[in-house]
């Protein structure tokens, strides 16, 4: 029972790391989405041979986000940045580093999306004399976010569940919070259990919202 006195005692430390956690996972999630939407659109570049190159180019960087272990992307991006003479903070290398690697499977998310809508639908907007930009955002983006909406939710979460990663750049998240507590006061499971619970509760809360946003009934506009 003492034990579990001890994590209200540092309570306050725990949701500091929680606050850096989420702040972190936030930032991460934002440029990861810019990144796999770019590469998407990169990636409808047609036939040419600059587009099959740099399609070529997209298709080796996703293969390797998706082939190797985060941890190893985390220190290549921080010391690729160190000897190119970028000598960002830690914070801002981690979420570099979470943001490239979440941002080649939302690209391969969004491919799966753009592959759901039909040829017919593009042809039209052509015949209606839609420029492709206008194609792409009034037309075709909606329907992509909502059917790639569930898998971006579970890619939103894996973001979160990877920041703990981070503690290698001594990033003070949540696990870093929870491993310096143990250090100071020899005990270890209730400051895990307790970070356990609070990791559930943020991605619960998440999914939730996500599934809040896809009930609510939408507005008539009286245009």
């Amino acid at each position: 029972m003492e034990n579990i006195h001890i994590v209200f005692e540092y309570a306050p430390m725990l949701l500091e790391g929680l606050l850096n956690t989420i702040l972190v996972s936030v930032c991460a999630i934002i440029i990861a989405l810019v990144i796999g939407i770019i590469l998407s659109v990169l990636r409808m570049g047609g036939d040419s041979r600059p587009a099959r190159i740099v399609r070529g180019i997209i298709n080796v960087y996703i293969s390797f986000v998706r082939g190797t272990p985060v941890l190893v992307q985390i220190y290549i991006i921080y010391q690729a940045l160190a000897v190119i003479g970028l000598n960002l903070s830690a914070f801002v290398s981690g979420v570099i580093a979470l943001s490239l690697n979440s941002g080649g499977f939302i690209a391969e998310i969004f491919r799966g999306a753009f592959a759901s809508v039909s040829e017919g639908q593009y042809e039209s907007a052509e015949a209606l004399g839609m420029t492709k930009r206008q194609t792409l955002t009034r037309i075709v983006f909606p329907q992509v976010f909502k059917i790639a909406m569930p898998q971006l939710t579970s890619e939103f979460i894996n973001v979160i569940k990877l920041s703990p990663m981070l503690s290698v750049l001594a990033i003070v998240e949540l696990t870093r919070t929870a491993q310096r507590l143990s250090t100071q006061t020899f005990i270890t499971l209730p400051f895990y259990i307790a970070i356990a619970v609070l990791y559930f509760v943020v991605c619960a809360a998440l999914e939730e919202l996500v599934k809040r946003q896809k009930r609510a009934p939408k507005k008539v506009s009286r245009g």
